[in-house]
C-alpha cells in the first residue's frame, strides 16, 4: 500500500468516506492500491469484468458508451474524488468504457475487499446508498431532459454542468479548464457536431458564451436562466 494512500482517499472521495474514523480509513486503505494510466489508455472496457471501483485520485476519466453501430456517447467527464464502476452489484459485466482522458491516477479497491467495507462498516454503506441515490436522480433528470428539450438546451445544460464541475472564476466569466472539441460536446448530448458549432454561435451571439482557444468562459447568470423552465419560451425565441 502506498503511504499517502489513506490521505488520499480522505481528500478525494469525499462523499464515500464522510465521518469515517481514522481506525477504519487505515483499515480501508489496506484494501486499496493505485494505477495509473497514460492519457487515452483505457482503465477497463464494456463487457469486462465488474471486478474493482475505482477513486480519481489524479487527473480526469471519461465514461463512454458505444453503441452497435460505433456511435461513442461520452457519459461522463470525472474529476478528482469521482468513483466510478461502482455498478457491479447491477451488472457482472462492465456496460460501457472507462477511459483515461488525461495521464491519471485511481484508486483500486476489489470488489470483494468492497463487499467486506460495506458489511463490517455501515456508514460507508449509507454514504455508498446516497452516492448511488444521486447518481440515478441525475440520470432520471438528463433522460428527462432529453426528451424533452431541443439540442440547444441540452448544450447549455451540458455546459452549465461543466462549468460548476470544472470550473473556475475569472474576470471573463467561468472558465472551463477543460479542452473540449465540439465533437467532445456533440458526443456529450447526443447530437452531431454540425449541430454543436451551430448551437454555439447561437450560445455565443446571446452572450452566454465565449472561446478561449479551445476552453469555454461562461456567463454561468446568464446560462443557469436560460436552462430555467420558466425561461423556456424566451430561449427559443431567442435561438431563432
Amino acid at each position: 500500500m502506498s503511504p499517502r494512500l489513506e490521505p488520499v482517499l480522505r481528500a478525494t472521495a469525499v462523499e464515500l468516506f464522510t465521518g469515517i474514523p481514522d481506525g477504519d480509513m487505515a483499515r480501508i486503505a489496506r484494501f486499496c492500491s493505485e494505477k495509473r494510466y497514460a492519457e487515452g489508455a483505457t482503465i477497463f472496457s464494456q463487457g469486462d469484468p465488474g471486478d474493482a471501483m475505482f477513486i480519481v485520485a489524479e487527473g480526469l476519466v471519461k465514461l463512454v458508451s458505444l453503441s452497435s453501430a460505433g456511435t461513442e456517447t461520452i457519459l461522463h467527464i470525472l474529476k478528482q474524488g469521482e468513483i466510478f464502476g461502482e455498478l457491479f452489484y447491477a451488472e457482472e459485466r462492465r456496460a460501457f468504457d472507462a477511459v483515461a482522458r488525461t495521464d491519471v491516477v485511481v484508486t483500486v479497491i476489489p470488489r470483494k475487499s468492497f463487499e467486506e467495507i460495506l458489511s463490517s462498516l455501515p456508514a460507508v454503506a449509507e454514504n455508498f446508498i446516497r452516492l448511488l441515490s444521486r447518481r440515478l436522480l441525475r440520470v432520471q433528470q438528463g433522460f428527462a431532459d432529453f426528451g424533452h428539450t431541443w439540442s440547444y438546451q441540452r448544450l447549455a445544460r451540458v455546459l452549465l454542468h461543466l462549468g460548476t464541475e470544472h470550473g473556475v472564476p475569472t474576470p471573463e466569466g467561468t472558465l472551463i479548464r477543460l479542452r473540449l472539441t465540439h465533437e467532445d460536446l456533440a458526443k456529450l448530448i447526443g447530437t452531431t457536431r454540425e449541430t454543436v458549432s451551430t448551437q454555439v454561435k447561437k450560445l455565443k451571439k446571446m452572450g452566454l458564451l465565449k472561446r478561449d482557444g479551445r476552453r469555454f468562459v461562461l456567463n454561468m447568470e446568464l446560462l443557469t436562466k436560460f436552462v430555467s423552465p420558466d425561461e423556456v419560451g424566451a430561449v427559443q425565441a431567442a435561438g431563432r
